[in-house]
């Protein structure tokens, strides 16, 4: 299997077939089960998630490593500026609220320790699944299938890739451009959605990519149109999305800068995957 870097991924114009696909899956699961991705909804929430199955799985590895809870989920990202403890508690509460974790057995309630459940384990091998998935079409490696095949690959894998990420600063502090859609909740949806109509070969101005309205995205991904019509006017203020004719109507372009800050945003993510799971299946190997 090809470990990707960022700058391989950026000059391989397969990285294109990679990037529609993964964004088509993506918005279709928001679509199918938006209360259970609710804790993805912005980038923020996205790296606690990271991090909160990243600690649960190293202690189902092994059980002498620290399990969930408030305090060590803080420890897990002293070295970030992800987020602060009232934001860790609330973010805890919130993934217990839709039964994402539950307190693990044996521990006293008032120390709030939890465990991943079984359907969260299942929701993040999807979403890893379907980003291998999306990387066997530029060489058809067939990853997806191996951790099919071998659904624990997940444990070391997933593990890996958010450290990976989490200690990326590109990736945890985007560019303006992504950032004014990933803090926004559901902005990642809308970035998506842009992004993916874009052609591999961008002109040097504006990227045409045919009509967009803020009522369609809000149908198409069960957001509030109002929400949406002020994620989509602070990137038109920004000058990184417009319209052809006033009142964002007719055909609407996005600037190249824009489409190209994501494809590079994008490529951090995919090459910490790539590469997290290249090391998943060789210390597999070795354990066997």
């Amino acid at each position: 299997m090809i470990v990707y870097s960022v700058d391989r991924l950026l000059a391989d114009s397969r990285f294109q077939d990679c990037l529609v696909f993964s964004a088509a899956e993506l918005l279709a699961t928001h679509r199918e089960i938006p209360r259970e991705v609710r804790y993805l909804a912005d980038l923020q929430k996205w790296l606690l998630s990271q991090a909160t199955l990243a600690l649960h799985f190293e202690h189902r590895l092994d059980p002498a490593r620290p399990p969930i809870s408030p305090s060590n989920l803080l420890r897990f990202l002293a070295d970030t500026p992800i987020a602060s403890r009232n934001t860790v508690l609330a973010f805890l509460a919130e993934m217990r609220q839709y039964g994402l974790v539950e307190p693990l057995a044996n521990t006293d309630r008032r120390q709030r320790v939890f465990v991943a459940r079984p359907h969260t384990e299942d929701l993040i091998r999807r979403w890893y699944c379907t980003h291998l998935e999306a990387l066997d079409r530029m060489d058809g490696a067939g990853r997806a299938e191996r951790l099919r095949v071998a659904p624990d690959l997940i444990l070391l894998a997933q593990t890996h890739m958010a450290r990976l990420l989490l200690s990326a600063q590109g990736w945890c502090r985007p560019p303006n451009a992504v950032g004014l859609f990933t803090r926004a909740e559901a902005g990642s949806n809308i970035l998506h959605d842009i992004a993916a109509r874009a052609p591999w070969h961008l002109p040097e101005t504006r990227v045409w990519i045919g009509p967009m309205t803020s009522s369609g995205l809000a149908a198409r991904y069960l957001i509030s149109q109002s929400h949406t019509a002020r994620i989509l006017a602070r990137a038109r203020d920004e000058g990184l999305i417009g319209w052809a004719l006033a009142g964002n109507r007719g055909d609407c372009w996005v600037s190249p800068d824009l489409v190209f800050a994501y494809r590079r945003w994008q490529a951090l993510k995919f090459s910490a995957i790539s590469e997290a799971f290249q090391v998943a299946v060789e210390r597999d190997s070795v354990m066997a």
